[in-house]
């Protein structure tokens, strides 16, 4: 049984990992390999620190719309920053993640509809 030091050490670091942009793959395969914690334990310690994001954004009382506009702004200027360093993979990869945040194409229903008549 680990100590609750432990658990709060483990949960501390997958916060922070998360909070600097870590994807939740990257931190439960970094749990596993540094704390010696199986994937299932890292898996929850991620779910644990998840938590504790959340209880942030609701004490901090950030309306939605607010993180809708950070997000917008955060791939726009990824895009840019694609278009800079002549990346087009990180360019489509941001539209890609805009359109879906956004809605910015057409319904695609409605699309492959209009293609068949």
């Amino acid at each position: 049984m680990p100590k609750r030091v432990e658990v709060v050490d483990r949960v501390q670091v997958a916060h922070c990992m998360l909070l600097e942009g870590y994807s939740c793959t990257a931190v439960v395969a970094y749990l596993a390999e540094t704390k010696g914690v199986s994937r299932r334990t890292a898996q929850r310690t991620v779910q644990q620190a998840y938590a504790l994001i959340r209880e942030d954004i609701d004490k901090a009382n950030v309306q939605r719309s607010d993180l809708v506009a950070q997000a917008i702004h955060l791939l726009m200027e990824s895009a840019r920053l694609g278009l800079a360093q002549n990346n087009p993979g990180a360019v489509v990869g941001a539209v890609a993640q805009l359109d879906k945040l956004c809605g910015l194409s057409p319904n695609r229903k409605k699309l492959a509809d209009s293609f068949r008549s």
